[in-house]
């Protein structure tokens, strides 16, 4: 009786010794591949992480880092994959769902996208980076009012996120909601100065409420910002020609030739401002 009392005894010692052992390895091997991750070799971390998981198969950070890294690797069945094995792990793991509802939104899986993004939420209902998915999903989905449920509770604790007010006033324009539009792209623009595709939408808005001289202001903004923007020049020349400015039309259309030529997207438009709108134009301010 004794003797298999000890027989057990150092089993025991050597399994539990056994998994220190592999725990260890799977913590040195996570650790490696986190410093990895910070020096943006992710090929390598990859590689870390898929051997921390294979020495401690319930590593559920390690996980979780490897379908964030996967996820960044553009790497997105395998990376849905590892998120689904930490929630299979530990069915509370917040970040998981997270990371797994981000990953099926990009893939357009709008169903599943809002179920985990919803659980995330379940799990931790103040976290505000849920909060902003959900409001983009719904923004995709063109459910415009949940849309901006989720932003503006969202923007109540994050003002400073510029992205999230031009969401905000994307679903509010598609609403029909046009001076809550315009405050969101106002917000938008006065957290980022520099946001020229929130000025140039601003300006389409301003635009089609024949605010011209207003459009004008925010399409400058925007050329400012990015002087590639093609299409603030042809727009701000509409405006100029709505407002009958026609020099300052003639010469936001020349701009906008000189910034879309080469564009094959483009190329039909241009050639119509070149071979008729231009020197129509010209022909107008000529006989004036």
């Amino acid at each position: 009786m004794r003797i298999t009392r000890l027989f057990v005894m150092l089993l025991v010692l050597l399994l539990t010794a056994s998994l220190v052992a592999q725990d260890n390895a799977a913590k040195e091997k996570f650790n490696a591949g986190i410093k990895a991750k910070q020096a943006n070799n992710l090929a390598e971390a990859e590689k870390q992480f898929q051997a921390a998981v294979s020495a401690y198969p319930q590593y559920k950070e390690a996980w979780l880092e490897l379908g964030t890294v996967r996820f960044d690797l553009n790497k997105g069945a395998q990376s849905e994959e590892a998120f689904q094995k930490a929630i299979a792990i530990d069915p509370q793991f917040r970040p998981a769902y997270y990371n797994l509802g981000m990953i099926q939104l990009k893939a357009k899986k709008y169903t599943l996208a809002e179920a985990s993004l919803k659980k995330s939420l379940e799990l931790a209902s103040n976290d505000a980076k849920t909060m902003k998915a959900l409001g983009q999903l719904y923004l995709v989905q063109k459910n415009y009012d949940k849309s901006i449920e989720y932003y503006k509770t969202y923007n109540t604790g994050n003002s400073t996120d510029a992205e999230a007010h031009y969401n905000l006033a994307q679903a509010y324009k598609e609403k029909g909601d046009l001076a809550e539009a315009e405050k969101s792209y106002q917000a938008a623009v006065r957290v980022d100065p520099k946001y020229a595709q929130a000025y140039y939408n601003y300006g389409n808005l301003l635009a089609a409420q024949k605010k011209f001289p207003a459009a004008i202001s925010a399409y400058k903004s925007a050329i400012a910002a990015d002087g590639g923007l093609e299409k603030a020049y042809y727009n701000m020349a509409l405006s100029y020609m709505k407002t009958e400015q026609y020099p300052e039309a003639l010469q936001a259309y020349k701009s906008f030739v000189k910034a879309a030529e080469g564009k094959p997207a483009l190329k039909g438009q241009v050639q119509q401002v070149k071979t008729d709108i231009i020197p129509k134009l010209e022909e107008t301010i000529q006989g004036q």
